[in-house]
């Protein structure tokens, strides 16, 4: 059996590729038959796919090229070798930040921005992912708040809906989680006090709204959160 050193790279690069969309969307698949108010195709990230259906047609394409004509010529084998690895890199390119930026920043409105809105910026997938690891981890209360209700309070009006989010974090904990956002989702101007204070939408296990001066505070008195490893692995996900 003649060894083919193009079709085993091939192979691997399409487990790679197939591999990786998996992981990503397989979640989001399974919360969707979970829970009704999340719109599948709402949290599909559109720039992405068409990447990666762009790509794959590439390798695709050149991958049964190479199978059905087995020819020696070096030039006709340098083309298919590189018009697949132009498929591949548009595969690959759709997960650098470069791209995320780019792409899949959201698109909050066309005027300017209201000052009674997070503008969050940050795709409907994301924050699917995030109000289910927060669930996960048991940082916010399920019963309470609804992933509907998740979205409403970061992504709508304040004044627009009358959802909640109550969160089963203490002071530093909640500080630690800005810092984590502001952090991975650096294309908004949301701000420590509009989020736990001035909104009045993030509420406290008691059901009272957050202090300003403690939360602010926090770093300085509690350098570790008691949940630091929990918000840890929530927003290492998203890296």
């Amino acid at each position: 059996m003649n060894f083919d050193i193009i079709t085993y790279l091939s192979f691997f690069a399409f487990i790679y590729v197939y591999s990786r969309l998996a992981i990503h969307y397989l979640p989001v698949i399974y919360s969707h038959f979970l829970n009704e108010n999340l719109s599948l195709v709402n949290s599909v990230e559109k720039p992405r796919l068409l990447f990666h259906f762009t790509g794959l047609s590439f390798m695709h394409l050149m991958s049964n090229f190479h199978h059905s004509n087995q020819t020696s010529n070096l030039a006709v084998q340098l083309i298919i070798v590189l018009v697949y690895l132009l498929g591949l890199y548009f595969c690959l390119t759709s997960w650098r930040e470069n791209f995320k930026s780019s792409f899949l920043k959201k698109i909050i409105s066309n005027s300017d921005k209201s000052p009674n809105n997070f503008n969050l910026s940050i795709s409907d997938i994301h924050l699917t992912q995030l109000y289910n690891e927060m669930v996960r981890f048991d940082l916010i209360d399920q019963e309470a708040t609804s992933l509907l209700d998740f979205k409403n309070v970061l992504l709508e009006d304040w004044g627009n809906k009358r959802s909640r989010i109550h969160l089963k974090m203490d002071g530093p904990s909640c500080r630690e989680f800005y810092d984590h956002l502001i952090k991975t989702f650096p294309h908004n101007s949301i701000t420590l006090k509009n989020l736990f204070v001035t909104s009045g939408l993030l509420i406290r296990p008691d059901g009272k709204k957050y202090n300003y001066n403690t939360l602010k505070n926090a770093p300085t008195r509690s350098p570790i959160s008691k949940q630091h490893e929990a918000l840890e692995a929530i927003f290492q996900k998203f890296k």
